[in-house]
């Protein structure tokens, strides 16, 4: 196996939403323009040994045993390129050289962003059915992509913890939980996107900004990156972490591992997906089976690993049982896919930004809404309404998050160009500077007559 040089450098905030907004509005908002229209970009060398390709967003302790695994049972030389999710989108769009053969992630967005991108190939014959999997759909219908583990998003904590354990999403508003949540912004973790995107699809665009809102506000820390959720739990720098299931476990002997809950009933396949020029390469489809093959599947359950095996025999041992219930929501990646620029730009705009100043006027929030004078006053009861509101809500009305609608707006909105998207995003932080502002004036009326009553009711 021949690892590449080619970790791509965990960017600044900035840097990753740019990077988002021009990679979501390329993909995504393009028309007319064939990827075989575009001259490929210039990359790694090409080494002329390699005789199959990946490009992952997995750490090399995650992918070296199946790749070591399968070179040697195919006496095949295997290149593995590692980058963070956004830069593989932008590695394929951009044609960089080397062209991999294979496409190996957790996202499922990233998967579905390409697939809508027509960067990927469709091998429908090696499709599994539902049944294979005890009845999840592991494997993308068209043949665009292939499951190989299952993966939930939820909380992890120390199992020395004294604290209540939140039941549900909104469990993680409640107040008890002020400056003991971390979580990484999701420009910096595609499993982070998936995270904002379940709790949008699943109360809505207004409804699920006010939840966000309201969890920016037990935030302790935004870390530089998803493996810092776990570290910072493990020292105890705050006392829940949000994020991908083997993050609690992966590495670490039982005794070792934090205790994970998912906070919702949706289960995503991790994938691993054949290119275009995979298409061609007879060791890409030799990968895919290996990967779903009964000993690199019992791989999976390893302690330096700790994923969920797609194999339903291997579930037990997992300790995994999926979700049957008819009710349980479906997940659309298509609209997650669509939206992920507007997503990830408004939660760094919000939150990322703006965390300290957020916990704060939380903070006041809800010690105002225990002053007795400001219940019993419906003026100063409507400007504590008004702070909510404004601590809220987002300045994108839910149909403007869905990049496809955006395509037949008039062309002074710019978001095909990237200076465009760029103006619409100062514009989005500008409109939350105001908000906070606002905010903080109301707050300030507020504590003013609270302050202005008392001294008028001394005898």
């Amino acid at each position: 196996m021949r690892r590449r040089a080619a970790h791509s450098g965990r960017q600044g905030n900035h840097e990753n939403v740019r990077a988002a907004l021009l990679l979501a509005g390329t993909l995504l908002l393009a028309t007319g323009t064939s990827a075989n229209a575009q001259s490929p970009q210039t990359g790694l060398a090409v080494d002329p040994d390699c005789e199959l390709t990946i490009l992952t967003s997995y750490p090399e302790s995650f992918y070296a045993p199946f790749v070591d695994r399968f070179s040697a049972a195919a006496r095949a030389a295997t290149c593995v390129i590692n980058k963070n999710t956004i830069s593989i989108l932008d590695h394929m769009r951009e044609q960089r050289q080397p062209e991999p053969d294979l496409i190996w992630s957790s996202s499922p967005i990233a998967f579905r962003m390409l697939q809508d991108a027509e960067l990927l190939a469709r091998v429908p014959e090696k499709v599994r059915p539902p049944a294979d999997f005890g009845g999840l759909a592991v494997d993308a219908p068209d043949g665009s992509r292939f499951g190989f583990a299952l993966s939930r998003v939820g909380l992890m904590w120390a199992k020395t913890t004294t604290l209540p354990v939140p039941s549900d999403l909104k469990g993680l508003t409640d107040r008890t939980l002020a400056g003991r949540i971390g979580m990484t912004s999701p420009a910096r973790s595609g499993t982070t996107h998936l995270f904002v995107e379940v709790i949008l699809q699943q109360y809505g665009w207004q409804e699920g900004w006010a939840v966000i809102s309201r969890l920016g506000g037990n935030i302790a820390t935004i870390t530089a990156r998803s493996f810092g959720v776990p570290e910072g739990v493990r020292k105890g720098r705050f006392a829940f972490g949000i994020g991908i299931d083997f993050l609690a476990s992966v590495g670490r002997k039982p005794p070792g591992r934090l205790a994970f809950k998912p906070l919702s009933p949706q289960v995503f396949p991790a994938s691993v997906a054949i290119t275009r020029k995979g298409a061609g390469n007879r060791l890409a489809g030799d990968f895919v089976d290996e990967l779903r093959s009964t000993g690199a599947q019992a791989l999976l359950l390893d302690p330096a690993i700790a994923r969920i095996p797609v194999l339903p025999g291997l579930w037990r041992e997992a300790g995994f049982t999926p979700d049957r219930s008819p009710d349980a929501p479906a997940f659309d990646a298509r609209l997650a896919a669509r939206r992920l620029a507007v997503v990830t730009a408004l939660f760094d705009e919000m939150i990322t930004y703006r965390q300290v100043e957020l916990a704060q006027l939380w903070d006041a929030v809800h010690r105002l809404e225990g002053e007795p004078l400001i219940s019993a006053s419906s003026v100063m009861s409507g400007h504590l309404d008004r702070v909510r509101t404004l601590l809220e809500s987002v300045p994108v009305a839910p149909f403007m998050a869905d990049l496809n609608l955006l395509e037949p707006l008039p062309a002074d909105v710019e978001f095909r160009s990237l200076d465009g998207r760029l103006r619409i995003q100062d514009s989005w932080a500008h409109d939350f500077s105001n908000r906070f502002d606002r905010a903080r004036e109301l707050v300030a009326q507020l504590d003013a007559f609270i302050a202005d009553t008392a001294t008028a009711d001394r005898p």
